[in-house]
């Protein structure tokens, strides 16, 4: 898995000679067939296995008593997500570009994710300029990435707290907020917070914030991060457009 160093020194040869820009793009489309290989031929079996489990399941519920059970169909559950989520990763490059209204979309997600904290101690408020630009963007794609950050929100909570959710346009750019007044990231983690397989969570895969930065430099945006342990931490997305 190429590292975000050698992306940076990719560009700079690509910049630098159109010869090792066919080359570099070479590579990089050999590594992506490779990982979807892989991933292809992990998920007939994780597939086979989980309905198995599931049959057992249904045919012999006293199974659900027994100590490992839920353990194994919890492990089960995160190795499929896991590997939903390296797909999402190895095809976050690949856009399928159309005019999208910023206003509608944002809104829409916006509303999902107001419907899910309905029931919990989490004040959710929104902060969108009145007046959004239609942009050519891979709706889907954009709609996970901001997705994860929201999420990443959420988890940050432990009981009770607020989230900004902004959108605002200044000098030809989309500015994208997500803020939370969780518990903040610690300064040593902030380096190695985007790069795919690292967690800082007791639960995760690692690359849902991979995703989103690998999903929003596609777009030409670029995705930061300011937090304060304790505070709380701002996500900021820019995306610009014409």
């Amino acid at each position: 898995m190429l590292t975000k160093n050698d992306e940076k020194q990719m560009k700079a040869l690509m910049n630098e000679r159109e010869d090792f820009r066919y080359i570099i793009e070479k590579l990089k489309e050999d590594q992506q067939f490779t990982v979807s290989q892989i991933s292809h031929e992990i998920r007939n079996p994780v597939t086979l296995i989980n309905s198995s489990l599931q049959l057992i399941e249904k045919q012999h519920p006293e199974v659900r008593s027994f100590a490992f059970w839920n353990q194994t169909m919890e492990d089960m559950m995160f190795l499929r997500k896991l590997l939903d989520e390296l797909s999402s990763f190895n095809n976050g490059e690949r856009l399928a570009l159309q005019e999208m209204n910023v206003k509608s979309w944002i809104e829409a997600l916006a509303g999902s994710i107001a419907t899910h904290l309905r029931d919990t101690d989490i004040d959710f408020s929104c902060d969108f300029q009145k007046v959004l630009p239609h942009i050519t963007a891979d709706d889907t794609k954009l709609h996970q990435a901001v997705y994860n950050l929201l999420r990443n929100a959420v988890e940050a909570i432990d009981d009770c707290g607020h989230i900004i959710f902004r959108a605002l346009t200044k000098d030809k750019k989309l500015i994208i907020q997500v803020i939370d007044d969780g518990c903040g990231i610690q300064e040593e983690d902030l380096d190695t917070l985007f790069a795919p397989f690292v967690t800082h969570k007791k639960c995760g895969s690692g690359l849902g914030l991979a995703i989103t930065k690998r999903i929003v430099e596609a777009h030409d945006g670029s995705l930061t991060v300011k937090s304060t342990p304790g505070t709380g931490t701002c996500f900021t997305i820019l995306l610009p457009y014409c």
